[in-house]
């Protein structure tokens, strides 16, 4: 926690919709923090982010936008894109919705490009820097709650269920390798429930705890 700064924080199944000084918008997931000046300087927009988050970045040429998150910066004019920071991972990966975004490693000056679609990670341990060529479709999932299954283990549908909804789902395990191709978009989860029990042959309890995937009878 940086004491200088104000911070904004959620807990566990917690989002939070915030605007910055700037205009600049940011949706921070469920256990993150972001630390923010109360008014930004005139060189650059400076913020810190342990965890995960969204930002819809104002444009502004004269005053980029960085995040410093796990010992990465992520540069930006503005644009719009999803940074996953989660301690002790070994990983910061940042999505691109639009726009172009320079992803470096903290103290060094060479960096990654990434585009609208472009995914990139940097490997925290040894300081690395990738650019994902199959990215993930479901990384941003908890912010758009579009679902994208192709081929996918019911393992990993519960997986991508649990991020974007914010409740944890069971499989059986005899049935974790059943796959599921389909999207979902912009549904609620009782709605998802409902047509994934339609199209595979499993049942499915909900609670508010937890959700199970079990077999047919």
């Amino acid at each position: 926690m940086h004491t200088d700064l104000l911070a904004l924080q959620t807990g566990v199944g917690e989002t939070l919709e915030y605007q910055l000084p700037d205009g600049s918008k940011i949706w921070l997931n469920h256990s993150s923090v972001l630390s923010y000046p109360q008014e930004f300087g005139n060189v650059t927009r400076e913020i810190y982010l342990e965890g995960e988050a969204f930002f819809e970045i104002a444009p502004d040429s004269n005053r980029p936008f960085i995040i410093h998150a796990n010992n990465t910066l992520t540069q930006v004019v503005g644009t719009s894109f999803g940074i996953k920071a989660i301690k002790n991972t070994g990983e910061v990966l940042v999505t691109v919705s639009t726009g172009v975004v320079n992803l470096s490693v903290e103290g060094k000056e060479s960096h990654i490009e990434l585009r609208q679609g472009e995914q990139g990670v940097c490997h925290t341990i040894r300081k690395k820097l990738d650019k994902m060529n199959v990215p993930d479709p479901n990384l941003l999932a908890w912010k758009t709650k579009i679902l994208v299954f192709k081929q996918s283990s019911l393992a990993e549908v519960a997986g991508v269920i649990e991020s974007a909804y914010q409740i944890p789902v069971s499989v059986d395990s005899s049935m974790i390798d059943l796959q599921l191709t389909s999207t979902f978009e912009k549904l609620s989860l009782d709605e998802v429930l409902e047509i994934i029990g339609m199209t595979m042959p499993i049942h499915i309890s909900k609670d508010e705890k937890v959700i199970l995937f079990s077999p047919d009878k």
